[in-house]
C-alpha cells in the first residue's frame, strides 16, 4: 500500500507541475512544523503576485469501491496541519471522490477537492466519476416578425421562404436559438428575441418584400433535465470537485466523456443550484454543461446579420429567469419520455 500511494503522489505531483512548469513540486517531503517534523505528500513552492507562495497536497489513492469516497474526516485533519505549517492553499487529490459532507467543510475553510487525469498511466488506478446533468430540449415553434418604417405583413409567409441576400433568414434564426439554448439553462417556456438593426435592410419572400429596422424571433421550447453518471478523462488535467469543473494542462490537453448517452438518463425536476451559476472561469478550465436539441434544423449557409446588428442586441444570457424556464415539463419525467 505504500509503494502504491507513492506512485500516486508522483503522478500527481506531475500533473500539477505540467499547470506550472516554474514552481517547484516536490513529492514526499519532511517538513518542521510546531509539533515536530510533518511529511508531506505534495509540496508545491513558486511565486503568486510577486510573493513567495507555499500550497500542500494531500493525496488519497483509494479504491472507491471498498473505501468509498473521501470523507470530511481527512478535510479536518488537512485544515490543522495547514495551519500548522503556514500554507497559503491546501488542497486533497481523491481519485474515488469525495462525499457531500467533505465538499461543503471544504468550501467552507477554503480547501480545494481536486482529482487528477492522466489518460494511459497505470498510477492513476480509477477514473473520475461523477454525476453530471444534461437537457434534453425540443423546439416547439419558432416565428419571425420583421418591423421597418412601414407595416410588414408576413401572414401566411413560410419562415423558410424569408430571404436576406439571397439566404433563408431562417438559418439565422435557428442558429441564434441554438445559441441561445446553449447560453441559459433553460428547458422550457416561450422567448421573443428582438435584433434592432444599425441601418434598413431589406428582406425578399416570394411576391414580396421590405425594408426592415428590427428583428424579432419567438421561440418556444419543451423539454427537461437528465443526471448522468459519466468517466472523466484528460491527456493531464485535473477535475475541481467543488467547481465540477475540468481544468486541462496548456499545451492542449484532450478531453474525454465516457459513458453519457442524450438519449437516457435518470429523469429530474429541477437541476441542482450550481447548474443555475454562472460563474468566471479559470486558464484553461473547462465546464461540464451538455445539452441536446431536438426539432432542429442547422442549414447552411447562414446571412451575415450579425454584423448589422447593435452589438447589446446579440448579448445571449437571459438575467431573472422565472423558475418554470428551468423545470422539466411533466411529460419528461419518466424514463424513456
Amino acid at each position: 500500500m505504500a509503494k502504491r500511494g507513492r506512485q500516486y503522489e508522483q503522478v500527481v505531483a506531475a500533473v500539477l507541475l505540467a499547470f506550472d512548469p516554474h514552481a517547484s513540486v516536490t513529492q514526499g517531503k519532511w517538513v518542521v512544523g510546531p509539533d515536530g517534523r510533518r511529511e508531506l505528500d505534495v509540496l508545491v513552492e513558486g511565486t503568486a503576485d510577486g510573493r513567495p507562495t507555499k500550497g500542500i497536497v494531500e493525496c488519497k489513492d483509494f479504491n472507491p469501491k471498498k473505501t468509498g469516497p473521501v470523507g470530511i474526516a481527512y478535510v479536518d485533519a488537512l485544515d490543522s496541519k495547514r495551519r500548522d505549517l503556514g500554507a497559503d492553499f491546501s488542497l486533497i487529490c481523491s481519485n474515488a471522490g469525495f462525499t457531500g459532507d467533505a465538499i461543503r467543510k471544504a468550501k467552507r475553510v477554503g480547501i480545494g477537492l481536486i482529482s487528477v487525469m492522466r489518460k494511459g498511466d497505470s498510477r492513476v488506478r480509477f477514473a473520475v466519476v461523477d454525476e453530471v446533468y444534461a437537457r434534453r430540449v425540443r423546439i416547439a415553434s419558432v416565428s419571425l416578425t420583421l418591423t421597418g418604417p412601414s407595416p410588414i405583413v408576413l401572414a401566411g409567409v413560410a419562415l423558410n421562404d424569408v430571404l436576406y441576400a439571397g439566404l433563408p433568414v431562417a438559418n439565422w434564426i435557428m442558429h441564434r436559438v441554438m445559441l441561445l439554448v446553449g447560453a441559459n439553462p433553460i428547458v422550457n417556456g416561450s422567448f421573443r428575441v428582438t435584433h434592432a438593426l444599425t441601418r434598413p435592410l431589406r428582406f425578399e419572400w416570394p411576391g414580396g418584400s421590405a425594408e426592415a429596422t428590427t428583428v424579432t424571433f419567438d421561440v418556444s421550447i419543451q423539454g427537461g433535465w437528465f443526471a448522468h453518471r459519466v468517466g472523466i478523462d484528460s491527456t493531464a488535467g485535473i477535475y475541481d470537485w467543488l467547481r465540477r469543473r475540468v481544468r486541462l494542462a496548456p499545451g492542449g490537453g484532450q478531453l474525454q466523456i465516457k459513458g453519457i448517452d442524450f438519449h437516457r438518463g435518470e429523469p429530474i425536476s429541477q437541476p441542482p443550484d450550481r447548474e443555475l451559476i454562472r460563474e468566471g472561469y479559470l486558464r484553461g478550465e473547462a465546464d461540464l454543461k451538455f445539452v441536446l436539441i431536438e426539432n432542429y434544423s442547422h442549414s447552411e449557409p447562414v446571412p451575415d446579420l450579425d454584423r448589422f446588428i447593435e452589438p447589446e442586441d446579440l448579448e445571449l444570457s437571459i438575467t431573472e429567469l422565472p423558475s418554470d424556464a428551468y423545470s422539466s415539463a411533466p411529460q419528461d419525467s419518466a424514463p424513456g419520455a
